[in-house]
This record gives structure tokens, sequence and C-alpha cells, in this order.
């Protein structure tokens, strides 16, 4: 895994380029540092949301090593083409010496739950700000309608997917639909862990609410400080752009690449999703380009942390778990 990502991260940064990316970092200038630091706190709340799904249990494993095993978990997902689910397999591997291995893995899949959730309420913030902020013409309208109707069921959905759980109503459609019937075969063996990850998820969300809240609260949070980063790259351009305008170019931005999800490595969708939308609130497009290097610099630099972390968030565990 590390050998592949690290191929991965290398080719990330000769398809950008080494010169680029050192320009950039310099016409951002110190600005860049509070834009790393931005974002290491966004994977502190993250971690911290982790670690609040796993109260209830006897054992969890020190905020630092739960903080280290996000970032691996960051890193190893983006460098995943097509889907980005890479690091959750190693974040179950790399808890489970301090949790059993069917309430890692229930732990995982209730934190994912919670961090689709946030980036849904994230998603419809952005939305609502769009009502207020873009031009009023049919085409935006209507396309902020559509955006707001689908995003709205959806976090619908998921909640109720939280209340009742999801996974075994997931593998009966499954059997119903032609084409995939041959997926639910695979998974029909399994379907007791599916029970026990939904009876731990809807467990999570009955049993005390305000941890569910609480972690909830925590990956809104996340998104809030991860829409900062276009604010502090806005400043470091001198661009007079507001802190509401970075969360709805931020949020319909990251809404964008989640919709064209089939991109690998996001290339080019984020990229054109900000030079449109830096045109449609006035500003000059190009410097919606410029904004997505920034990003892009920012995450090769914390994939390097990640990658560099997938040994240290396996190593020395056994010291710290108590006998």
């Amino acid at each position: 895994m590390f050998g592949c990502g690290a191929a991965l991260f290398a080719y990330l940064v000769s398809r950008i380029g080494l010169k680029a990316l050192i320009d950039t970092a310099a016409q951002t200038g110190w600005m860049f540092l509070a834009i790393l630091f931005v974002y290491g706190l966004v994977c502190a709340c993250n971690a911290w949301a982790w670690l609040v799904i796993l109260a209830r249990e006897p054992q969890r494993p020190p905020f630092w090593r739960a903080y280290a095993i996000t970032l691996s978990g960051f890193a190893l997902n983006f460098v995943t083409p097509m889907v980005n689910v890479g690091g959750e397999p190693f974040k179950v591997a790399a808890v489970a010496p301090w949790v059993p291995t069917r309430r890692a893995i229930g732990s995982v899949i209730i934190h994912n739950g919670l961090r689709i959730l946030s980036f849904l309420l994230s998603w419809l913030t952005a939305i609502a700000l769009g009502f207020v902020m873009l031009p009023h013409d049919w085409i935006t309208v209507g396309l902020l309608i559509l955006a707001a109707v689908l995003v709205s069921t959806l976090t619908g959905l998921l909640l109720v997917a939280h209340r009742r759980g999801a996974l075994t109503a997931i593998l009966g459609a499954l059997h119903r639909i032609p084409g995939l019937r041959g997926l639910a075969r695979l998974l029909e063996p399994h379907r007791d862990l599916l029970v026990h990850m939904d009876e731990q998820i809807v467990q999570f969300y009955h049993t005390d609410p305000r941890h569910f809240v609480r972690a909830l609260a925590l990956e809104y949070l996340s998104r809030c400080l991860y829409m900062a980063e276009f604010y502090l790259i806005a400043v470091s351009i001198d661009l007079p752009m507001s802190y509401l305008q970075a969360f709805l170019i931020g949020g319909l931005t990251t809404l964008i690449q989640n919709v064209l999800f089939m991109v690998p490595f996001e290339v080019g969708t984020k990229e054109g999703a900000l030079y449109a939308l830096f045109g449609m609130m006035g500003f000059d497009p190009k410097l919606g380009v410029y904004t997505a290097i920034v990003s892009r610099v920012r995450d090769l630099f914390w994939i390097g942390v990640g990658l560099a972390l997938v040994w240290a968030a396996g190593r020395g565990r056994a010291a710290e778990v108590a006998p």
C-alpha cells in the first residue's frame, strides 16, 4: 500500500511540476503555512469524532495515534483511483489492537456515515448561500433547486439509515437488481456481519444521542475549517473575498467533485469548478485555477505526511494497549 501510494504521489508531483509547486508556494508566501495548519485542524476534528464514536469501548487508541491513523487513511484514500476507500481497511487494521475487529469495522462505517452526512450538510449550507450570492438567472436557480432537492433527499435517507440500519436492506436490494446479483451472492455469506454492523449503527444513534450529535458537530466543524482554506488563499493574493463567499465556492466545488467522482485524482474537476465559480462570483476566473493549484499543493503535503505515517500508525501499538 505504501509503495503504490508513494508511486502515485510521485506521479502527481511530476504531473503538476515541481517548479509550479515551488512558484505557487512562493506566491502564497507565509500564508501557505496557515493553510497547512488549518488542514491539520481538519484532520484533528476527524480523529476526535472517530474517538467519540469509540467512547463506549473499554479501550481506544490515544488521540495522537488516532490522528496518525486518520492522516494515513486520508492519504491512502486519495491515491485510490475511482473510489476513495483504500484507507478504510487500513484504519480497521490499525485500530484493531485496541478494539475488536467487528467493532473496529463498525466504528469506521459509522465514522464514514457521519462524514458523508457532514458533507451533505455543508453542501446544503453552500446551496443556501448560492441562492443569495449567485446570479439569479433561471439556469443557476434551477441547478441550485435540483441540487437542494437531491442533497436533502440523501440527507434524509442517511439519517434514516442511522436510525434503523441499512446494510442488510441494501444487500436485499442488490439481490433484486439485474447486474448486481453476482455482487449480492458474494456478500451473502457475510450477512451476519452486516446485521452486526447495522446493530452497531442503530445502537450508536439511539443509546447516546449526545455522542451522535457531538461526533457530527465535529465533522461539520471540520468542513467549516476546510472552507477557511479558500478564504486564506484569497487573503494571500489580496482578493476581497469574505468567508461566506469562500464557503459557497468551497462547498459547491466539493459537490461538483463528488458528482464527478469517476475522474481519477479529480484531475481537472477542481480546476474547472473553481474557474466557473470564481467567474460567477465576479472574481477573475484565472484565480480559481490558482486556488486549485494551492489546494493541490496542500493535498500533496498532507498525502506525503500520511504515507510517511503508514508504518508509524501501526508501530509501537502493543506498548500503548493496556494489558
